[in-house]
């Protein structure tokens, strides 16, 4: 059971439910740039992130753009909690890892018959919807300065340790910009030493500054987490 408490949604859940989904679930390594599921696809596994990152994109004409970051504090298979078995967006790893995997069979059978399970699932719905929403106000309303500081604190949140490989092509995908508008963002954190930057290896320095500078998303996401599922995992820093 110890193996899966890295997954805080996981660990959210009471001893017996998370004995029955014990029976099933095996960990599994989900290696960078994996495509989980795509748009149309048939969502046959539901994974709970350990310690990998996974990146929710929506498509954009020829390109693409990400509307969430799901790590350790949530899952991957929401279309099952509502009914339905097709992905209507795009799921690949950011930052691979390990992740706990079971069958969306066996958990959709899980959801029937264990209330306390289907009641945390619905609050984590609940929770990445706000996350998705805030995130269009946010690209609608604040500088890229301010946006790539959030996304690069939520990423920290789902890592272990304080360094982490993110290019700057990933950068730009998850911001919804050009890869020359992340190169300028980032070199001006890296300049106030908030973060180093070294050919896509990323280390946070200063967490308390760069929470200054991200804008008011970030802490409001981070607490609708903490209220409707309990535990978000989001690194305290001394602010």
């Amino acid at each position: 059971m110890d193996t899966y408490d890295e997954n805080l949604l996981l660990r959210a859940l009471p001893s017996a439910s998370i004995k029955r989904l014990a029976e099933d679930l095996v960990i599994i390594n989900t290696p960078t740039h994996a495509e989980l599921y795509g748009p149309g696809d048939m969502v046959n596994r539901i994974y709970f992130p350990l310690d990998s990152v996974i990146s929710m994109t929506a498509p954009l004409g020829a390109t693409q753009g990400e509307v969430a970051t799901v790590g350790q504090e949530g899952m991957i298979g929401l279309p099952t909690v509502f009914g339905t078995e097709m992905a209507n967006m795009r799921f690949f790893v950011q930052i691979g890892g390990r992740s706990a995997v079971m069958t969306a069979d066996r958990f959709t059978e899980l959801l029937r018959s264990d209330d306390d399970l289907r009641t945390l699932m619905l609050r984590y719905a609940h929770a990445m919807f706000t996350q998705i929403g805030q995130s269009v106000v946010c690209n609608q309303r604040h500088s890229l300065r301010q946006r790539c500081a959030r996304w690069l604190l939520m990423t920290h949140d789902r890592v272990p340790g304080d360094q982490f490989h993110l290019t700057h092509e990933a950068l730009a995908v998850m911001l919804g910009v050009r890869r020359a508008g992340v190169t300028v963002a980032a070199g001006n954190l890296q300049r106030a030493g908030l973060i180093r930057y070294r050919r896509g290896e990323i280390t946070i320095v200063d967490r308390e500054g760069l929470e200054k500078v991200s804008c008011e998303c970030y802490r409001l996401v981070a607490d609708v987490y903490d209220r409707l599922v309990g535990q978000t995992g989001y690194k305290e820093s001394a602010a």
